[in-house]
């Protein structure tokens, strides 16, 4: 389900799997508009602690959200709970300019600030933090994290369980693979393959 603050629809109960900072976050991004459930994480918290995530038992009333930066870390957790049948919400701040027929998959958090133009494809739990910009035909794969303030330019290909650092800036039609690690304030210039880390300006693998 998509959750906005523009919708007229009831809230939903949802609830945060990841009680680290940015599960604090996106907590906040939540009760917004909905109803905050609790936490599951492995590490048991306050009174928010519903249990850990391997006794996660779905039920019809809650919704759930990833809320973990790591793509490698978020894509194992997702692949754990795959034969449980979750239903994941799309958390959506009201301070953003998307769209939702461009989301192709479920768990995606928009944070606020975030600007996106047209015919982009945002796939599942993905996450788009503060003030990211996002170019005309971009396809961001499956459990992706860009940090924020990066800017993504027309025709990117980011490749499943990508991390792009804080402020790094993506040039017109390049294609990152899968499992990328883009180095914060880094300005990649050309295609990068699976499974590397780039840094600096222009973007080398480190």
């Amino acid at each position: 389900m998509m959750t906005h603050s523009d919708d007229k629809t009831p809230p939903s109960s949802i609830a945060i799997i990841g009680a680290g900072g940015l599960g604090r976050e996106i907590r906040s991004l939540v009760e917004r508009e909905n109803v905050f459930a609790g936490y599951h994480d492995d590490q048991e918290i306050d009174k928010d602690y519903l249990g850990n995530i391997a006794q996660i038992n779905p039920t019809q009333s809650i919704e759930y959200i990833i809320a973990i930066g790591n793509p490698s870390l978020k894509k194992a957790i997702a692949e754990q709970l795959y034969q449980k049948s979750l239903t994941y919400a799309n958390i959506v701040s009201k301070n953003t300019v998307v769209s939702e027929m461009y989301f192709k998959g479920q768990g995606i958090i928009i944070c606020d600030g975030v600007i996106a133009t047209v015919d982009y494809n945002i796939g599942s739990h993905v996450l788009l933090n503060l003030n990211v910009t996002i170019g005309h035909d971009v396809t961001v794969r499956d459990y992706c994290s860009i940090m924020p303030g990066a800017n993504i330019s027309g025709n990117v290909t980011i490749g499943e369980a990508t991390l792009i650092g804080a402020g790094a800036v993506i040039l017109q039609g390049v294609t990152i693979g899968a499992n990328v690690r883009v180095g914060a304030g880094a300005v990649v210039t050309k295609d990068i393959p699976d499974n590397i880390t780039v840094v600096g300006i222009p973007a080398k693998p480190l």
